[in-house]
């Protein structure tokens, strides 16, 4: 394959030998990869501090016996705003598990790419993280092909249901509609004129036992235990 430039989101980094990094990279040419980078462990290294978790670069990789090598890399944004907020990295950590727990790799998608950094580019200039992961969750779901389920019309009272793929009118717990609603709006609303809403708290504990059933997966069981953690500091 040899050399090809992308724009890439890191979204998890991982310390290798004494200088190096291996990163998980979510592009929008390959989707999402592993690669490479060298010597960002270096403090005399002109890529000193590149490679950390959530930064929007555009590389140059270069790809040999299937595996590739960063050997290029300008930074476009840190995100500076969003890290210096807390609640942001309840945000950021929705977006690290979903992308490791429900892509595959290289397979391209350049609507979860643009997913990815329209949110961190909103959460950037202050938007309402709950709000934003929820909002970041339901469309992760949709475009990945697992789309929560919404009534045509608006009840009072519904039921959600991860077996029947969301909100129904005949199995699961009962839930307010007001939670239906909520995700209605944020199916529908550009995130340019996204405000917050008030039990996104609730609606994202909805999508959690939906993405559990679908997954089946302990560690995201694990993962959601955490973010109740950071939840209550």
């Amino acid at each position: 394959m040899g050399y090809v430039s992308v724009r890439g989101i890191t979204i998890h980094s991982i310390p290798y030998k004494e200088k190096d990094k291996i990163l998980v990279i979510f592009t929008d040419k390959l989707g999402k990869i592993k690669a490479k980078i060298r010597s960002v462990r270096s403090v005399s290294s002109r890529h000193s501090g590149l490679g950390d978790e959530f930064l929007y670069e555009t590389m140059l990789l270069y790809r040999k016996a299937g595996y590739y090598t960063i050997t290029e890399v300008k930074l476009n944004s840190a995100f500076l705003n969003a890290k210096s907020n807390f609640g942001s990295y309840i945000l950021f950590a929705y977006i690290r598990e979903l992308v490791i727990l429900l892509t595959g790799y290289e397979q391209s998608d350049i609507r979860l790419f643009n997913l990815i950094l329209d949110t961190l580019r909103y959460a950037d200039k202050g938007y309402h993280p709950k709000t934003l992961t929820v909002y970041f969750v339901l469309h992760f779901l949709r475009i990945s092909g697992n789309p929560v389920n919404i009534l045509s019309k608006q009840v009072n009272t519904v039921y959600f249901s991860p077996e029947e793929d969301g909100f129904n009118l005949l199995d699961g717990a009962p839930v307010d509609g007001s939670y239906m609603e909520t995700a209605r709006y944020l199916y529908s609303t550009n995130l340019k004129d996204l405000k917050e809403v008030e039990n996104a708290g609730g609606l994202l504990e909805l999508l959690n036992n939906f993405i559990y059933y679908h997954t089946g997966s302990r560690h995201f069981v694990n993962f959601v235990e955490m973010i109740h953690k950071l939840d209550n500091i």
